[in-house]
Formats: structure tokens, sequence, C-alpha cells
């Protein structure tokens, strides 16, 4: 009987029940209404952009892949359109409740806080720039209006993702996790690949020909009148900041073991292996030189070009290991586990409870007290369990001896 009571009760080394998951759950579900509102708002006005601009459908579905396809600025550009699908994928993610939601949803609500912050700093303070983007319309309103709910919904993205914590590990408290050094592997790959991003942008500072400033630099990463030709939501230097900063930040996060990696890894570093495929797409089917410049195409330079000299090699090297890398770290964070910071917390009540033995009835040892002042002292939980008593059989008749009887009741000797 003791052995069928095992079910009846939760056993030891579980996970604690979880007090606040009703109000995660509620978090989570709200992030995944605004995410899902954030990524309507960008197809909406991709559809009705369309109204103005020259370009159809299929140039549009085209240049999804073909980097070389010219389009009218109010269509957005590759990340915006990459980012757009990852605000629609999270919220999925968020509205199933899944832990790594939680990583995606931060990483998104900062990449838009960001962005609509640049773009309304650029609408506040630059003439030239608000002329080009709402002189020639009366959407000033609504484009003003766009970015301010972006900047409040990806603001209370943030919040309500930081507020809604870690969830409970989801192995038993006190054991190690296993494949928890996959967090190392992934951080070590992400910290190198943003240091080379870091390093073109070095490169790029202190070019000798067709550098920028510094100042100048950094001044287009916050306002986006600076720039000298207008595009929306984002320049590719400020995107390429963005997959820099992301991906170092990631990465020591990774090598801490912070189960909130996995989801933002592999969000940020999706959108940025379809922006290489997406290039090298373009360096393989070019024709360059053979192509001419027009309003509808762009020239590309094909893999040939880079192999020139060591800078175009490293470049090479920079789009080919960097999708690798993507791939790689992309493949340990689906297979990684979804708590691995988690996996050396001990017990909520304290203390190590070993596992019941077969035939121990439930809560023999896991249901004690401590022992009170003036008690006989009672077996911890790491005191060896006793046997079942089991009735022993008769003893045999022994031989008449000249000593006393045994005591009545004694157990028989031996």
């Amino acid at each position: 009987m003791a052995v069928l009571g095992q079910g009846t009760k939760g056993q030891p080394g579980a996970a604690a029940s979880d007090k606040f998951a009703p109000r995660r759950l509620g978090a989570y579900l709200a992030v995944a209404v605004l995410l899902t509102a954030l990524g309507r708002t960008v197809v909406v006005w991709l559809y009705y952009d369309f109204d103005y601009v020259s370009s159809g459908a299929d140039d549009f579905l085209k240049a999804l892949y073909d980097p070389r396809v010219m389009l009218e600025p109010e269509l957005f550009s590759p990340y915006v359109w990459a980012f757009t699908a990852a605000l629609l994928v999270t919220g999925v993610v968020a509205a199933m409740n899944r832990r790594a939601g939680r990583g995606a949803a931060l990483l998104c609500g900062f990449v838009m806080f960001a962005t609509a912050a640049r773009e309304l700093v650029g609408l506040a303070t630059s003439d030239q720039f608000r002329q080009w983007y709402i002189g020639g319309n009366d959407l000033e309103v609504a484009i003003i209006s766009s970015w301010s709910l972006v900047l409040l919904f990806s603001a209370a993205v943030v919040v309500l993702m930081l507020r809604a914590g870690e969830r409970p590990a989801a192995h038993p408290a006190g054991t190690p996790a296993g494949g928890t050094q996959a967090y190392l592997v992934a951080g070590g790959l992400m910290v190198v690949l943003g240091l080379a991003l870091v390093g073109w942008i070095v490169r790029m500072l202190t070019r000798d020909e067709g550098g920028v400033s510094a100042g100048q630099y950094f001044k287009g990463l916050v306002d986006p009148g600076e720039s000298f030709y207008p595009v929306l939501a984002g320049t590719t230097e400020f995107w390429e900041a963005v997959f820099a900063v992301s991906l170092l930040a990631l990465g020591v996060l990774a090598l801490l073991r912070r189960p909130v990696v996995r989801g933002a890894a592999i969000t940020v570093l999706a959108v940025y292996l379809y922006i290489n495929v997406r290039r090298m797409i373009g360096m393989t089917i070019t024709d360059y030189p053979n192509e001419v410049p027009s309003e509808r195409q762009i020239p590309v330079l094909g893999w040939d070009a880079y192999t020139e000299d060591l800078e175009g090699w490293l470049v090479l090297a920079t789009y080919v290991g960097g999708s690798l890398i993507a791939v790689a770290v992309i493949a340990m964070m689906l297979r990684a586990p979804e708590a691995g910071a988690e996996a050396y917390a001990p017990p909520a009540a304290g203390g190590r409870i070993p596992p019941q033995p077969v035939g121990q009835a439930v809560g023999q040892a896991a249901d004690r007290t401590p022992s009170q002042p003036g008690s006989p002292p009672q077996p911890g939980y790491d005191a060896a369990p006793q046997a079942p008593t089991i009735a022993a059989p008769p003893p045999p008749a022994a031989p008449p001896s000249a000593g006393p009887p045994p005591p009545p009741g004694s157990p028989p000797a031996g």
C-alpha cells in the first residue's frame, strides 16, 4: 500500500509551485497583444504606401531576396521587414506562454524603442528630415502618432517582461541541467561575431577615403536628420550597430548562462542570417560590372570582386562565417535547457531531499518536523531510511540449557 501511495503526493525534488504564475501569464498575454499590434502597424503602413509609390507588389516580393531591386523609402528596408516578422512570431510565442518568448520580447522591445525614439528625434530636431518625411502629404498626425505608439508599446513590453522575471526551472531543483555548456559555446561565438562587426565599424571610421568622422557617425545613430540620404526606420549604419551591440550583450549573458538569452539570441540571429543570406544571393546572381545603375536596379558586387585584396577576403569571411555562426547558435539555443541559470537552485523549503526508497511510505521522511528543544532527536533528511518491519518466523526449538530462560518478549538471539 505504501508503494501505491507514492503517486498521490508531489515527489521530492520537484519544482515548487509558482505563486506568480497567473500574473506572469497575464504579462505574457499583454506582451503578445502589444507585439502583434506593432507588427500589424508596419504591415498596414506598407499596404497603405503602395498607393503612393511606383513599385508594385511583384517588385516588393522580388526585393525580399534580391538586393539589386530598388524600392522607394516608403516601403522601408529589409531590416524592418525582418523585424516585423520577428514581432509577429514573438507575439505568438509569448501568447503560448513559452519561456523563450520573454527573451525575444525583450530584444524586440529594446530595438523598437530605439528605432521609434530615433525617428521622433529626427522629426523634432531636423527641418530637412521633417520636410522630406511629411512635407508632401497630410499624414503628419498619423506618422507622429504611429511612432509615438511604437515608443509606448515597446516600452510597455520591456517593463512587463522585466517585471515578469525568470520562470521556475522545469527540471527538479538542486540537480544540474544537462546541456548548459551550450550557453558557453554560443556565448563565445556571439562575442566573436559582435567583435567582428565592431571591427568593421572602426574600419569605416578610420578609413582615409570615403570614411565618416566619429562624431558624425554617432550623431547619425540617434538623429536621422544627420544622414546624407533619407531612410525610414533606420539606416544601414544604425542596424549594423544594433546587431553589434545586441550580439555582444547577449554573448555576455550566454556566458553567464542566463536563460533569457535563448529567445533573444534566436531572434536577433535569425534577422542577421536573413540579411546575410539576402546579401549573398545578390552577390551570386549579379552581373556586375555589366549591370548599369538605374532607378530600378542597384549594382551589387559579385564574389570575385572581394577576392582582389585582403580586406575583401575579410569581408567574405564575415559574411560566410557570420552566417555559419548564426546557424550554429540558433541550433544550440533551440536545444539548450530553458532554465540553465537556475539549475543549481535549492528547493524552496531548504535542505536536500533524497529520493524516496521503493517500499517506503510517502511522507515517512519528507514530512518529519525538525527536533524541538527537550525532545528526542529526530532523523534528518539525510538519515538512512528505516527498513519496513517484517514479522520474523518463530525460531526452532532449542535444546534445554542450564541457564535461566530469556525474559519474555525479547527478540531471539542471533
